[in-house]
């Protein structure tokens, strides 16, 4: 028999919210196992939440989420003030914003592994800082507060916990500010006074305790900490092995982190007592369990003792090889949450039984669609499967099509273990908004994002675009929950692939270069994409030019038939007579309409492709560079962007591998560059660094850029010895001071001065050496106001005939940003002795 659809006007909805699948990676649809309902059964027993404190998305607690979440039940989640967007990348070339989206991601598949939630706040990471004074100076306070206290109120957690004291023990300014505000927001959520707006959605909330876990992260013995703090703290064993989930919390813990991939944290799990401290800050205090004096039972909601006695007749009846026996006991359950007053626990119950539900019955429930992309206007072609396995009667009552402004009527009996299908199609309307992370949408400022809508504070991601309702009858109780609308494909290696579905531009623009440099009066060539995301698309492509830069032609025609297709445009670009430093953006106008934005794709096995639309802009540069050298051989190293920026001015590049570098070959080029984190990553250097060291010696330039000093692959690299600390200069703006105004790498072929030093961007220095070799000449110094002199930056030293530079300055932030004097100054060190 086939279903009969047919229509009629939307009612009113109570959105319970249930998620299709406990793995929601990319929105995969997924049932659950015994095992795992067990523990969802169980966790219908515990009223009680906790909430995790940082700044960065690798600050977080993996092994305690872990045990809090899937050993005590506790709702868990992490709050860290910032999404990365300031940190390093040993995973690719993303930065920035980019490198936000990248880390956010992450850190929402190692909750999917942990069991915990995720929250954020509008604080950009702007990179390291060494105190929280400088950190308020970037960071509005009192908006990031605001959001710490939106959290509060919206989770309600009885407990929070920080990652980092206030204090300089901390080690980051970050870090330091994340505990400060963890306190006021403690004190403010519970102040009806306080950011008073966000009363129409969420009420004051009193939190019983905020504790700091005091056993550090940078301290792996944890019996190490101060006896006199151990004496104070709270002890939790949460080395603890899951027999239900067939692992301790320290593997869990592990396979959480390994997922930082950007920060190259894969770890080894851990097995064995693991205790955690937990030290007293505010509130009542605890002496035996972070929930001493919290009722995380029933009747916290007050007289729920038949709710009581039904969730214990679940968990003691629960059949691990029939776990449908468990449906008219949840129902019962459900029809008594039901009847509670409206309350945050209510909803949450709710949302969990739901859920519950659908798992025990096996319900598979997807909606795919016949692409990933479509523009506001399209059609769009859904593929519905529903499948029941369980011997529970089950009906499919009604849809909700995304988009739709009826409902459509199903009242189908569903067999067990019978596929049932639907293919309909949806007309996405013309006001849908693009699929841009909400927290990109508008221009922030350099320390916070700009979002308008306070619902969207706190939240990891955006919503899904396009959501199915779906009602289901179960022994005389309506169950509904969305399902997102995914993308799916097979791959013939790895199987089904799956990706969110992204409303987009109908057409999409993009210049070939983030930045252009112009080292003379000569024209450069731009090369602008158009990519269409709609079929048979007509316009004329431009580039929109500041004043004095000229191109042409003035515009270009786009005819692109299909959807997907490209076109490739050249222009010539003309800089001016003078100096400049200015913008250019590609725009593409079709029926009237501009188009600026163009399409960025963030994709790797370990999390959902990430689409995002950033403005078609670059920066464009007219500099006086002189410069000696042509041919480059380049080792790259994490998220090394440096070549390509090279290129811009008129280098040769080869990028160099196991396969050539040797002797022979490296005599070839006029400089050899190592980049960034190279020793700390290509394992290779182990074998290939007397190779580098012997083109130095037969007369060849190498320059070797900043390595960590956590997990170097060889402690003595160059040809005389340093030692490589984690002292950085991280105002970028700070003063530098020449020590040898007569040094040749501030002479030729460039003249330096103080003003190559200005307009730099993140940071001046990372990682800078100490303890080094009167062998090696000292070019720069500078330091953090208030903090002590560094002389590091550029150590250079004879080696033979040639030239060994070890240069800790911020090269892989600046040349990418188009620092005008930072070219100048890195063509001086490739010139050196040519």
């Amino acid at each position: 028999m086939k279903p009969v659809l047919r229509h009629f006007p939307l009612p009113v909805i109570l959105l319970i919210g249930m998620a299709i699948s406990k793995n929601i990676w990319a929105q995969v649809p997924s049932c659950a196992s015994s095992s795992e309902i067990l523990l969802d059964i169980q966790r219908l027993n515990v009223l009680g939440n906790v909430l995790y404190f940082g700044a960065h998305p690798d600050d977080e607690n993996p092994t305690f989420i872990a045990y809090m979440s899937n050993e005590k039940h506790y709702n868990t989640a992490y709050f860290s003030l910032t999404r990365g967007d300031g940190g390093q990348n040993a995973l690719g070339t993303e930065i920035k914003e980019n490198l936000g989206i990248l880390r956010t991601q992450e850190l929402l598949q190692a909750r999917r592994i942990d069991g915990g939630k995720q929250f954020f706040s509008r604080a950009i990471d702007f990179g390291f800082s060494k105190s929280a004074e400088e950190v308020f100076t970037i960071w509005d306070k009192e908006k990031i507060l605001s959001d710490a206290v939106w959290v509060i109120r919206k989770f309600q957690p009885d407990v929070i916990v920080t990652r980092f004291p206030p204090d300089e023990r901390a080690g980051h300014g970050h870090h330091i500010a994340s505990a400060i505000l963890a306190e006021e927001a403690f004190d403010a959520a519970a102040d009806p006074a306080r950011f008073p707006e966000q009363l129409q959605y969420v009420k004051p909330w009193k939190t019983t305790r905020l504790v700091w876990n005091a056993g550090m992260w940078w301290n792996q013995r944890r019996d190490e900490v101060d006896e006199k703090d151990a004496r104070e703290c709270i002890k939790v064993d949460v080395g603890v092995f899951n027999p239900v989930l067939g692992k301790s919390y320290g593997e869990i813990a592990a396979d959480s982190r390994t997922i930082h991939k950007s920060q190259g944290f894969g770890t080894a799990g851990f097995r064995g007592s693991l205790i955690e401290y937990f030290k007293h800050v505010k509130g009542k205090k605890a002496h035996e369990d972070l929930f001493d004096g919290v009722n995380t039972k029933w009747s916290r909601i007050g007289n729920t003792s038949q709710i009581q006695n039904l969730v214990n007749d679940a968990i003691r009846d629960f059949r691990y090889n029939d776990p449908s026996a468990s449906i008219p006991t949840l129902l019962k359950l459900r029809s008594q949450i039901e009847q509670l007053p409206e309350a945050y626990w209510r909803g949450e119950k709710l949302q969990d039984i739901n859920k519950l539900i659908q798992e025990i019955l096996g319900l598979y429930v997807s909606v795919k669609s016949n692409d990933f992309a479509f523009s506001p206007g399209d059609r769009a072609r859904l593929h519905i499967e529903v499948t029941h396995r369980s011997s529970v009667p089950v009906s499919l009552t009604k849809i909700v099509l995304p988009f739709a402004k009826k409902d459509s009527v199903v009242n189908l009996a569903l067999n067990k273990n019978q596929k049932t299908e639907f293919t309909t199609t949806v007309t996405i309307p013309a006001t849908t908004s693009y699929s841009q992370p909400y927290w990109l949408e508008e221009e922030g400022t350099l320390g916070v994002f700009k979002i308008r809508d306070q619902q969207l504070t706190g939240l990891a991601e955006n919503k899904p675009v396009a959501e199915s309702w779906f009602s289901f009858n179960v022994g005389g109780e309506e169950i509904r929950f969305s399902v997102p609308a995914v993308f799916q494909k097979t791959d013939p290696l790895l199987g089904e692939i799956y990706q969110p579905l992204a409303i987009t531009p109908p057409v999409y623009v993009a210049t070939d270069e983030k930045v252009y440099l112009f080292d003379g009066s000569n024209s450069k060539k731009v090369k602008v994409t158009v990519k269409s995301g709609i079929d048979q698309l007509t316009g004329e492509v431009r580039l929109k030019l500041p004043k004095g830069w000229k191109a042409s032609p003035a515009s270009q025609p786009v005819d692109l038939l299909v959807k997907g297709a490209e076109q490739y445009f050249h222009f010539e670009l003309f800089p001016p007579d003078y100096a400049d430093e200015a913008e250019i953006h590609g725009e593409v106008v079709v029926g009237g309409k501009t188009y600026n934005q163009s399409l960025n794709v963030i994709s790797y096995p370990h999390i959902p492709t990430q689409i995002s639309f950033p403005q078609a802009r670059s920066k464009v540069v007219k500099v006086d560079i002189h410069k000696n050298g042509q041919l480059i051989g380049y080792l790259k190293g994490a998220g090394d962007m440096v070549p390509s920026s090279l290129q811009q001015i008129g280098y040769d590049v080869s990028l160099l591998d196991d396969t050539n570098i040797t002797t022979e070959n490296l005599q070839h080029f006029d400089a050899v560059i190592v980049g960034v984190r190279a020793y700390n990553m290509v394992e290779r250097l182990k074998v290939l660094n007397p190779i580098l060291l012997q083109y130095v010696e037969n007369g060849g330039n190498l320059i070797v850029q900043y390595n960590s000093d956590q997990g170097l692959l060889m402690n003595n690299f160059g040809p005389y010895p340093f030692t490589v600390s984690n002292k950085r200069v991280t105002v970028e703006n700070s003063e530098v001071r020449f020590l040898n105004k007569n040094s040749k790498a501030l002479n030729y072929p460039n003249k330096i001065t103080e003003k190559d030093f200005e307009g730099w961007v993140q940071e001046r220095s990372l990682y800078q050496p100490e303890n080094w070799s009167d062998q090696y000449e000292t070019l720069i110094s500078c330091n953090d106001p208030g903090c002590e002199k560094l002389d590091g930056g550029i150590l250079i030293a004879k080696y033979g005939k040639g030239n060994y530079v070890y240069t800790t300055m911020s090269w892989f932030r600046q040349l990418p940003a188009g620092v005008p004097g930072a070219y100048r100054v890195f063509s001086n060190l490739i010139s050196l002795d040519r």
